[in-house]
Formats: C-alpha cells, structure tokens, sequence
C-alpha cells in the first residue's frame, strides 16, 4: 500500500470486494440516499449508516434479510449486551434478556438456512467461488479449520454453528464501521477546517478503481486519527494461560488463570505515547509515522487481530467519498440532547443521535 499506514491501509487481497462494493454504493445504494434526501433533510446518521454498511454485505453475498433489518437488530444487541465497568448486575439476570435472546435466535435460523441453501449450491456446482463471495469464503474457512462436512446423522446447526458465528460477527462488525464514521462527523463538529480539507479531498480524488483509494491520504488520516480519539472497542479481557510465575509490570501473576483487563481507550489517550491526546490532530499520521508497539490498537494486535481491518479501512474510504461527492452533511443536533461518546461500555457508545442536515451538492 502507498497510504500513510500501510499496517492499516488498504491491502490487495481486497481488490475483490471492493470491485464488488463499489458498484453497489454507487448505484442502488446511492440512489437509496437521494431518494431520501431529495431537496434536503434531517436524518439520523447512525441510522442511514447502519442501513449502508448493513447492504454491502448483500453485494458480498450474505443477502438474508433487508439491510434495515439487519441494522435495526444489531443495534439492540449492542445497546443491550455491553454493560458498564462497574455495572455489577449481568445483562443475563435481566427481564431484557428474553426478547434480545429470541431475536438472536431467530437472526441464527435464517443464517443457518441461507448457509445451508449456499451449502447445496456449492455442492452441485463445480465451479471455483467469485471472489467476492464472502459466505462462501467463510463456510470454505471453517472447512479448511474444522473439516466441515454435512454427514447423515449430524444435525446441520451443530456442524454449521462456527459459520454462523462467523456470519453475525460480520454483522456487528458493520455496526462498528457505521459508529466509527459516525464518530467522526461529530467530531469533526468541532474542526470545521478539517472537514472543509478532508472534503476537498473526497470532492476532488476520482475513485474509478482499487489502488485509486490510496491517493485519499487525508481521508486515511483522518479515519487514523478518529480510530485512535474514539476507537470501536474500548476495553478488552486477556486470561493469563501459561504456568508459573509472571510478571506484568511491577506484578506478579501467579494464577495461570489471572483475568487481565486492558482498555484501548487508555492507551490511546496516554500523554507518554500522544502528543495532546485530546486534540483531534490528522496530520500526527504523517508519512513514515509509527506508534508505539501496544499504543494504538484500534484492531487490536497479534495473533488476536481483526483479519478485517482492512475491508473496514476500504468500505469507510469509499462510503466516505460517494456520500461527499453527492451530498452536503451538516451537524444538526438537538441543543438539550446534543450527542456524546461514552467510553463507560466495552464497545463505543454515542448517546443521543448524531442528527445531520443534508442536502444535494449544487
């Protein structure tokens, strides 16, 4: 990659998806946006994101349900699940767990029948998979890793569950593309200078192809930036596994069970590693730039890893340049429930609605 980052920048194993994104976003997709727009509204921008990422999974062959289904659902089960750090009562002991329970099942049964569907076509189709055919993709990992078979006398959902797995992680996933350019607009709320130049940038780079991306150097800088400030997950739990004696600082870990909690949001916002961690500052991303080994882990890092950072990275890159090719977005939010991060949760959370007023570019 010739982008800022190349870590986190664009890699060519995704030239496949994107061929198949782009055409999406800037065809149905986009017309789905001027429909709604029209002359100009008011719209909550989580909402219409949620239904934009939601779709692309349709143009990668996870086609289920409509897309605002799907963004619908995923919102409750990360609005319900993830509890406040010093919230003592589970999420499990609660009356709530009923209904958020009932939809994930149901959300798994038609996974697992659009899996068994795609299942019996690959079986009687020799042909080699598109490329850009994800579920496909994903049920040939799962065969590789667990030797996945469908044999008489096994019940399909037992031998397909790490699929689906596997499917509605890319579904919550996507709420964290949509929370993450979200993040953003608020932010940049504040910097409006930085928008202006980040949208000249969208305005002007033409993206006709993969390697086109690359030349959206601000636009990867500020997505850096707005990854470190505000980043999807905010904390995470490791179990110590080795015996004997360990040292984590001044510690002594004895227990090869030992639960270590770590928070990205911490890290992010350490003085020692970030020059003014509270200032929204693109250009500290620039060419040739490194962060500190464990200081900035929006993906997390090693071997625990997103493998998807770089399909996040594509998909917020050119959702980002067809949205500000075509529209005018201006913050709008209600004065008394003006919207706000909140980093009291394992997984981001913007209280209030991002409100945006957007119209047609003239």
């Amino acid at each position: 990659s010739s982008g800022i980052n190349a870590e986190y920048g664009a890699k060519t194993n995704i030239e496949n998806l994107f061929g198949a994104c782009m055409p999406h976003m800037e065809g149905p997709e986009l017309n789905r946006w001027k429909t709604l727009i029209k002359s100009g509204k008011r719209i909550d921008l989580h909402e219409q994101l949620g239904i934009t990422f939601s779709s692309y999974l349709q143009a990668l062959g996870i086609d289920m349900v409509t897309p605002d289904k799907v963004a619908e659902n995923v919102y409750k089960i990360l609005y319900a699940i993830p509890k406040k750090l010093t919230e003592t009562q589970s999420f499990y002991a609660t009356n709530e767990k009923t209904q958020i329970t009932k939809m994930v099942a149901g959300m798994r049964q038609t996974i697992l029948k659009t899996i068994e569907a795609k299942l019996h076509k690959m079986k009687t189709n020799e042909e080699e998979l598109e490329p850009t055919d994800m579920l496909g993709h994903l049920i040939e990992a799962n065969k590789a890793k667990d030797g996945l078979q469908l044999e008489e006398g096994e019940t399909a959902e037992e031998q397909l569950e790490f699929v689906v797995d596997d499917v509605l992680t890319v579904f919550l996933v996507m709420d964290n593309l949509v929370k993450q350019i979200s993040m953003l607009f608020l932010v940049l709320s504040e910097y409006p200078k930085i928008q202006d130049t980040l949208f000249a940038e969208l305005r002007t780079k033409e993206i006709k192809t993969f390697e086109d991306l690359n030349n959206l150097s601000y636009t990867e800088k500020c997505l850096l930036e707005c990854l470190r400030m505000q980043p999807a997950l905010t904390r995470g739990i490791r179990v110590l596994s080795e015996q004997g004696a360990q040292r984590l600082g001044p510690y002594a870990l004895t227990n090869n069970r030992a639960r270590i909690l770590f928070s990205e949001y911490v890290m992010h916002h350490n003085p020692k590693y970030w020059k003014e961690p509270q200032i929204f500052n693109p250009d500290r991303w620039q060419e040739g730039f490194t962060p500190e080994p464990f200081s900035y882990m929006p993906f997390w890092v090693g071997a625990r890893g997103c493998i998807g950072k770089h399909m996040a990275m594509m998909m917020m890159k050119l959702t980002l340049s067809v949205l500000a090719k075509n529209f005018d977005l201006q913050p709008d939010f209600d004065q008394e429930k003006a919207p706000a991060p909140s980093q009291e949760y394992a997984v981001l959370r913007i209280h209030n609605i991002v409100n945006m007023y957007v119209t047609p570019c003239a």
